[in-house]
């Protein structure tokens, strides 16, 4: 069976990262395994510390790769050992990236060296638009400026990039050397996890062979039934239900 990996943290309480990402993977029809790059202490009203899992990335991924039919990579929250997880990303034809910088209620990472790193050595980036700006130094106020800050991402990373939309009234926006756009349905409510539903489903879908285009909008499909879909389990935010 293929395998599509996700390198992320762990958030207890399944809110988001790897747990969501394998759920996503699972669901799309692929073996789903999991290198954990960090253990977060959070819940859905907010992240309240991390532990840094670097020293143990590589003896987890080796023993993914030595063994698993490994046909795709997603990467999340990583904060350090980024130089390893890009010899696994050169291993395999998709590789996608999914930038947290600072989490959905406000915790900031401080991690956007690694992500200009990871940049440069995957096949597609994901950021929101807030992680598009801190990427490029770009300045994003509407739809023909998130559209240049994609292209300057891509020439400056050599990577395809797709800014999510979900502060461009639900339009994310493509260039993979021509640019794309996909339009969705936006709620008017914040869930926690929807960046890890979208950028698993992402690299679920290249792995099945789709072009980016088909892609994204699969991965968009994705997202909105993990939203509709949403859960209240806690005190604070609704978490995707993918």
């Amino acid at each position: 069976m293929k395998t599509v990996v996700s390198f992320a943290g762990i958030d207890p309480s399944s809110g988001a990262g790897i747990y969501v990402d394998l759920a996503v993977i699972k669901s799309l029809g692929f073996h789903p395994a999991g290198v954990v790059t960090s253990l977060t202490y959070q819940n859905t009203c907010g992240v309240k510390g991390i532990a840094n899992l670097n020293n143990y990335i590589e003896g987890q991924a080796d023993a993914v790769f030595e063994d698993l039919d490994v046909v795709g990579v997603k990467v999340g929250l990583v904060l350090k050992g980024c130089e390893i997880i890009a010899k696994y990303m050169r291993k395999v034809e998709v590789s996608v990236v999914d930038p947290v910088l600072v989490s959905t209620t406000g915790y900031d990472f401080e991690n956007v060296d690694v992500y200009k790193f990871l940049s440069r050595h995957c096949k597609v980036i994901t950021p929101n638009v807030d992680e598009a700006m801190a990427l490029s130094g770009c300045v994003i106020t509407d739809l023909k400026s998130a559209k240049e800050c994609a292209k300057e991402i891509s020439r400056t990373y050599g990577c395809s990039t797709v800014i999510t939309g979900g502060t461009l009234k639900g339009i994310d926006v493509i260039f993979d050397g021509k640019f794309y756009t996909v339009e969705s349905k936006i709620y008017d409510f914040e869930v926690h996890g929807t960046g890890c539903v979208y950028s698993s489903a992402l690299a679920c879908y290249l792995a099945k062979g789709l072009n980016l285009y088909e892609a994204c909008k699969g991965a968009r499909e994705v997202v909105l039934k993990a939203v509709e879909k949403s859960k209240t389990v806690g005190r604070c935010l609704r978490v995707v239900n993918p």
